[in-house]
């Protein structure tokens, strides 16, 4: 299949400049820095917190505490703030003087491979409006107008950046993780009606689309844009995709459309409320034997060690992600019960990716 965008955005000579200096910046942060927070952790924070209270830390939230005093995190924090707002300006130049020409473009004409279902009356939901997740400019809600992909944008701009800025391989896709789970977890599975849930600009689809040919799919995200943005996008990859612009919390599917049920980095982004919904509607809608797959963040991994578990929960703070730490939290298997699936059906698990260089988190269940 062709690995075509045409809503890739263009980077003049001060853009492409501008990016490699966020890019570079973001690198020396995260990876020239981040380093020292581990010595400042045991050389300076532990033994101060040890001299006030008689005992190490507990817990990452004793720690954050104690490091929030520290300068050296102090310094490195605001440096990692001030990095991601200029990804964003960057990211905001490239988006504001070419979105009229990008909003044209996203219009698919003539015949259409997949389908695109939009709901002016749908309501964000407030763990999407009261913040914006990463400091997305203008939230994932951004709809300037009938045909606005803004949001769609800001959100690949963004990301083609922080994940690199943080040293992540460029190649690879979470969701063949998920893939392969199902796979080697249910080898019976054939799906033949795929979902993927918060889909954003459709990252998931390309590997499921791969992985299960011959499957419907069928992807839904509550922003206008971001379904506008990755319906064209599919259409270009020469994949038939059907977008609807809905909540995951509540969908319009009649009851057991599909056999598979994903979502891919969605759920800490949402809330302990809106999770027990999630689950909810995934059981109303997975077909008996259907599988739900949810993959997420490796922040419930308990074999961490306590400056890593800290580490890993900068963003519940400092990067507008607040459910991220309450998640990791959770007992996501009771949600998932109460929902209506078999508790020895249930899993809570972590992924390796193929490569062995990192891990990912999930749960779920079959019906």
């Amino acid at each position: 299949m062709p690995d075509q965008n045409y809503l890739h955005l263009e980077a003049n000579h001060d853009e492409g400049a501008r990016d490699a200096f966020v890019l570079s910046l973001k690198l020396h942060i995260n990876l020239g820095m981040a380093p020292g927070l581990k010595t400042v952790y045991e050389k300076r924070a532990v033994p101060a917190f040890e001299k006030v209270h008689g005992r190490p830390p507990k817990d990452r939230h004793e720690v954050r505490r104690q490091m929030l005093e520290e300068d050296y995190f102090q310094m490195w924090g605001s440096l990692w703030r001030t990095a991601q707002h200029l990804m964003w300006e960057s990211s905001e130049t490239k988006v504001d003087r070419q979105l009229p020409e990008l909003n044209k473009r996203a219009k698919v004409k003539g015949r259409k491979l997949g389908s695109l279902r939009l709901d002016p009356k749908l309501e964000m939901p407030r763990y999407l409006t009261a913040v914006h997740i990463h400091g997305q400019p203008g939230g994932y809600g951004l709809d300037q107008s009938d045909d606005d992909v803004s949001a769609g944008a800001f959100y690949e701009q963004g990301m083609l950046l922080y994940g690199r800025g943080q040293g992540h391989p460029a190649s690879g896709n979470p969701a063949q993780n998920i893939a392969d789970f199902v796979k080697t977890t249910y080898p019976g599975l054939k799906p033949r009606k795929i979902l993927d849930e918060g889909s954003s600009i459709g990252g998931c689809l390309p590997v499921m689309a791969k992985e299960f040919p011959g499957a419907e799919l069928h992807a839904i995200e509550v922003s206008a844009g971001m379904v506008r943005y990755g319906h064209r996008r599919m259409e270009d990859m020469g994949l038939a995709v059907h977008f609807s612009q809905q909540n995951a919390e509540h969908t319009d599917f009649p009851d057991e459309s599909f056999d598979l049920v994903v979502s891919n980095i969605m759920l800490h982004e949402t809330s302990a409320a809106a999770l027990r919904n999630i689950m909810k509607d995934c059981h109303r809608i997975l077909r008996p034997g259907g599988v739900a797959v949810h993959l997420d963040v490796p922040l419930r991994n308990k074999d961490l060690d306590l400056y890593t578990e800290w580490y890993r929960d900068w963003s519940t703070h400092f990067n507008n992600e607040p459910f991220w730490g309450k998640l990791h939290d959770m007992d996501v298997i009771k949600p998932l019960v109460e929902a209506g699936f078999a508790r020895e059906k249930t899993f809570d698990t972590y992924l390796k990716n193929r490569s062995g260089d990192g891990v990912w988190w999930a749960c779920g269940a079959q019906k």
